[in-house]
């Protein structure tokens, strides 16, 4: 069955740097606040964090070095005390599918501005919009309904006798899958089986 899209959404992604773990740490739970802050009491308008992650010491790249061929940076700059950490965080930006271009531009408001301007340590990106399909569950009763519509259905077509309507794994969730756009498709597995055929009438 297809359906609209519910939700419309912009993701945003945070990547700080430094050289106090603790201090990236805060930073990163700084610019949290602010961003539920501006969601905080507005119905309609909803934040979802997808990942987070603790600051963690900056990967290094193998380089090649004479006489002690390669060697980490990173385990001697550790010892140094010259370590950068750095921690990242996703949010989506959620707001409802009819409110369209005008949602978007207040989405890209609320996303504005949360890391410091012109900072090496502290960037910020806003990915492409989508719209998405929240809510597939509500469509669970509606599907059964047509898929109890189409056995009824198929059964005046097919051989008489007893057939049976089954659902593999009625607890599995429904089924979403993406058409483009606003449009989505929601589904439930089942099959037939012929169990019977009509009993023949006696003859004389």
């Amino acid at each position: 069955m297809q359906v609209d899209a519910d939700h419309l959404f912009l993701p945003v992604s945070v990547t700080i740097k430094g050289k106090d773990r603790a201090a990236v740490d805060a930073r990163v739970d700084e610019i949290r606040k602010v961003l539920e802050k501006r969601f905080a009491d507005q119905p309609g308008w909803e934040l979802r964090e997808v990942a987070s992650e603790f600051a963690r010491a900056e990967a290094k790249s193998y380089v090649s070095r004479a006489g002690s061929g390669s060697k980490l940076f990173g385990d001697e700059e550790a010892d140094k005390g010259d370590v950068t950490y750095v921690a990242n965080a996703r949010w989506e930006l959620h707001t409802e599918a009819d409110k369209g271009l005008k949602g978007l531009e207040v989405l890209r408001a609320k996303a504005a501005d949360l890391v410091k301007a012109k900072s090496d340590d502290e960037k910020q990106v806003i990915g492409e919009p989508a719209y998405a399909l929240t809510n597939p569950g509500d469509y669970r009763n509606e599907l059964l309904d047509q898929i109890k519509a189409d056995f009824e259905e198929a059964k005046k077509h097919l051989p008489e006798g007893l057939w049976k309507l089954e659902f593999p794994n009625l607890s599995a969730p429904v089924g979403v899958k993406a058409l483009g756009g606003k449009r989505y498709e929601v589904s439930l597995d089942y099959g037939m089986s012929f169990v019977t055929p009509k009993p023949e009438k006696a003859t004389k």
